[in-house]
């Protein structure tokens, strides 16, 4: 018998988790196929390839550099697996908080970032909607840190897989209250603001695993027993798969044109 390839058994597992989930506990009621989730998809799978490849090459790239910093390597795979799995995860959040906020601030990386923003649904399938290029440099920023500090590969595992969960976890249309982890873990309320449609509420809640981040650094927003009224952005971005990959440079052409 044919063993099912694990890009096919990611799918399956995200929709038999979180399709019945978003049925029972949504905040918003919305079509369970909605505008964009072919176009979603399509992320779904090239994104799953892209991601691994990326992988891939960061380990080779570590690998052949012989792990610049020894001492700190030494001293970080000494530490308790539990130990090292919660330094990775504060490290590679700090990492994507700040990349993630020169996506939102730096107008050439926006054109970029602003394909995941165009969704006007949020969902745990609009998780997957990232720009090649975007996916590529946030994973470079937070796993590189994280191989050259010498984390082990059972950490990097760990922090991986509660990477992905939470991702799509914080993405889902799903309302949950936790009143005191909600400042500790992401949530989808949380996340749920990022994605607000209002440009200035975008540019908050920039972390995507400790809200502890943003409290730090001034870019916090989760007001009480409120809920965006609207998502997406103001660009013209379809949803047409191949017009999104394209779209951030057809925005340069334009530019380039004017000036």
């Amino acid at each position: 018998m044919m063993e099912i390839p694990d890009v096919i058994k990611g799918i399956l597992i995200l929709i038999f988790v979180f399709v019945p989930i978003e049925k029972v506990l949504s905040i918003h009621h919305q079509k369970l196929f909605r505008e964009g989730w072919f176009t979603d998809i399509c992320y779904y799978f090239s994104g799953y390839f892209i991601g691994h490849g990326t992988t891939k090459l960061l380990i080779v790239f570590v690998l052949l550099s012989q792990k610049s910093i020894p001492i700190m390597s030494q001293f970080v795979c000494q530490q308790p697996l539990v130990l090292q799995v919660i330094a990775a995860i504060f490290i590679g959040d700090l990492c994507f908080y700040f990349v993630h906020r020169l996506l939102h601030t730096v107008p050439w990386l926006w054109r970029f970032h602003s394909i995941h923003h165009s969704s006007t649904h949020i969902d745990w399938l609009a998780t997957v909607r990232v720009h090649p290029f975007e996916q590529i440099l946030t994973k470079a920023c937070q796993m590189i840190p994280l191989y050259f500090l010498g984390f082990s590969s059972e950490a990097l595992a760990i922090y991986i897989v509660f990477s992905s969960a939470i991702a799509f976890f914080i993405h889902a249309n799903i309302r949950v209250k936790f009143p005191i982890l909600k400042w500790i873990i992401a949530t989808p309320e949380f996340h749920s603001w990022h994605h607000d449609r209002y440009p200035q509420k975008s540019a908050q809640n920039l972390a995507v695993q400790l809200p502890i981040l943003d409290y730090i650094f001034g870019t916090l927003y989760m007001p009480e027993n409120k809920q965006p009224k609207q998502y997406g952005t103001k660009l013209n971005t379809t949803t047409n798969y191949f017009n999104h990959l394209i779209y951030p440079f057809k925005n340069w052409v334009v530019l380039n044109r004017k000036n």
